[in-house]
């Protein structure tokens, strides 16, 4: 994988996270040094940096302030932080960015037991999100 490929994809997945050309860089621009830093001294894109930059991106992206986001994605930022790890990560990926589960998945485990748990996910998903509109 080469460099600017590495950086093309993890800004489009901020912007689709986003939808905000200025937010998805910053985040984007955060999750890469903050993977960098942490991954490799010679950074080497690969496979597992492109995953790690990714679960980082996430985790910047669902710690963001509140004001930074609209009332809809608030909701959805909250539903998801009450989602288990692993299913948060699958829906994301699934769901959200439209990657199959099969597309180097940033969490590992069997094809089955990850769309087990996306299935999972997205059950969860649905219930909190409609006992938050009861609220």
């Amino acid at each position: 994988m080469n460099t600017e490929f590495y950086f093309n994809r993890i800004y489009a997945i901020a912007f689709k996270l986003t939808g905000d050309e200025e937010i998805a860089e910053e985040i984007s621009t955060k999750a890469i040094i903050n993977t960098i830093r942490d991954f490799n001294e010679d950074y080497e894109v690969n496979a597992s940096m492109f995953k790690l930059t990714i679960l980082e991106l996430f985790k910047i992206y669902l710690i963001m302030p509140k004001s930074r986001c609209n009332d809809n994605i608030k909701g959805i930022q909250s539903a998801l932080l009450k989602l288990k790890p692993i299913n948060r990560a699958l829906v994301i990926w699934k769901d959200i960015l439209g990657f199959k589960i099969s597309d180097n998945t940033p969490v590992s485990g069997s094809y089955g037991e990850l769309h087990r748990e996306l299935i999972y996910g997205r059950k969860e998903l649905k219930e909190h999100i409609s006992m938050s509109q009861l609220d």
